[in-house]
C-alpha cells in the first residue's frame, strides 16, 4: 500500500512504515527587493542593511540606512532628518518620527510581526522642510523548520 500525504510518502509492507521528508531548509537571500534607492534630482544614494540579514518573526531586527551623495560617494553630513514608516501586507503602519541622520547614517530597531511583504518608506527633511521620499520593499520569509531531525519529528504538523 502506498499513500501520498502532502510532502510525505508512507509505505506499508508487512506492517512496516517508512517516511521521507522533502523539507526545503534553504535560507532566502533576497529579503530586500531593492537595497539601493537613488535620487538624481536630490543627488542622493540611500542604502539599507538588515541585522540579521534574514529577519526572524517576533525578534528584533536592526534596520540601518546610509545616505551618500550620488555624484561623489561621500556620506551626507548636512542636517537631515527622516521619518520612517513601515507597512505590511495587511495595511498596518508603524512610524518612527524624526530620526536624526548623523554622518550619513541612521538606524532603527523593529520587530516584524509576520511574514510576507513589508515596505519601508523614508521621508527626508532639511531644516523641517520635506524634500524627498525613498522606499524599500522587504520580503520576510516564513519561519523555516529546524535542521535537527528529532525536533522536526516531534513538532505539531497541519494535515
Amino acid at each position: 500500500m502506498m499513500a501520498t500525504l502532502g510532502s510525505f510518502y508512507f509505505t506499508n509492507t508487512f506492517n512496516l512504515v517508512f517516511a521521507q521528508s522533502e523539507l526545503n531548509n534553504t535560507i532566502p537571500t533576497n529579503t530586500i527587493a531593492n537595497e539601493t534607492w537613488l535620487s538624481k534630482r536630490d543627488n542622493l544614494n540611500i542604502t539599507i542593511k538588515l541585522d540579521p540579514k534574514v529577519p526572524l518573526i517576533d525578534k528584533w531586527t536592526l534596520i540601518q540606512f546610509e545616505v551618500r551623495k550620488l555624484d561623489s560617494g561621500n556620506l551626507v553630513n548636512s542636517s537631515l532628518t527622516s521619518n520612517i514608516t513601515i507597512t505590511d501586507h495587511d495595511g498596518r503602519l508603524f512610524k518612527f518620527p524624526e530620526q536624526i541622520i548623523s554622518n550619513g547614517k541612521f538606524s532603527v530597531e523593529y520587530i516584524f510581526p509576520d511574514d510576507g511583504q513589508h515596505r519601508i518608506i523614508l521621508q527626508f527633511y532639511k531644516n523641517s522642510t520635506a524634500f524627498t521620499v525613498a522606499s524599500f520593499v522587504l520580503n520576510i520569509p516564513h519561519p523555516q523548520p529546524s535542521n535537527d531531525f528529532l525536533s522536526w519529528l516531534f513538532q505539531p504538523r497541519l494535515y
